[in-house]
């Protein structure tokens, strides 16, 4: 069943499962939704990530729905309630999650088209970087979901194995 706002609809994406598309023209800076959940203290988020590797080993869903909102807390977004945690990722985006106090809103970083697939830059960190793949498809995508200021990283990484498996 599609869920809808007068903002946004969501329906099968072709980037991965459910994504968040404008269900109207969205202006630049507008609150397009904000992304609830369970304030958890970061001591329980990591235990709830080795559950979540665990089970991803076994064939599960891999899903990361946690936002930190300080040294101690995170947002577990992973509640029925939580309909942003469809928005998929983009190397290119046209959106960005910025927080307000312990709120988090996902916020138009430029016009969106009626149609568009709402997308942000997920920012996982350089250490994990191969624990997610990228499937946004764009020509900045480097295959996995980092920050964008340790792509280059990646992109040398990539270089060197193709050197040496002689594919260049």
């Amino acid at each position: 069943m599609n869920k809808t706002s007068t903002l946004w609809i969501r329906k099968r994406s072709k980037i991965q499962g459910w994504g968040i598309f404008a269900a109207t023209d969205i202006k630049k800076n507008t609150k397009i939704i904000q992304y609830v959940g369970e304030k958890i203290t970061i001591k329980e988020s990591w235990r709830r990530e080795e559950v979540r590797l665990q089970l991803k080993k076994r064939g599960g869903v891999g899903h990361v729905f946690t936002f930190q909102l300080n040294k101690r807390y995170e947002i577990d977004g992973n509640v029925p309630s939580n309909h942003a945690r469809h928005i998929n990722h983009s190397c290119e985006p046209n959106a960005e999650a910025l927080q307000e106090g312990n709120e988090i809103w996902i916020v138009a970083k430029k016009n969106i088209m009626k149609g568009e697939e709402i997308t942000y830059d997920y920012g996982f960190p350089f250490a994990t970087w191969r624990d997610h793949p990228c499937l946004c498809g764009t020509s900045s995508c480097v295959g996995y979901i980092v920050q964008k200021s340790q792509r280059w990283r990646v992109r040398k990484i990539h270089q060197k194995n193709l050197v040496k498996n002689n594919k260049i």
